[in-house]
């Protein structure tokens, strides 16, 4: 395989990692936006408050504290749950 298609292809899979994390992402905000009640164990919550996030993010470009806030917006409250 020459250089360029392998550059090539080390993309294509970053990429989709990027999406497969950013879906995931997507996918436990959207989790978080329909529950109506806030209750003690959510897990959607403990794993957006969790470093488990962390890497997602990375993967997906994304700063985890900016997803965090978001996160807590889309549950209205600013303060950070304890893990």
């Amino acid at each position: 395989m020459r250089p360029d298609q392998t550059a090539a292809q080390v993309e294509r899979v970053s990429l989709a990692y990027r999406r497969l994390a950013n879906a995931m992402i997507l996918s436990t905000l959207r989790e978080i936006s329909k529950t109506e009640e806030v209750f003690e164990e959510v897990p959607e919550v403990d794993f957006v408050e969790s470093g488990r996030l962390d890497p997602w993010c990375e993967l997906a470009g994304l700063e985890p504290e900016v997803v965090r806030r978001a996160a807590r917006r889309l549950l209205g409250s600013a303060e950070p749950a304890a893990v």
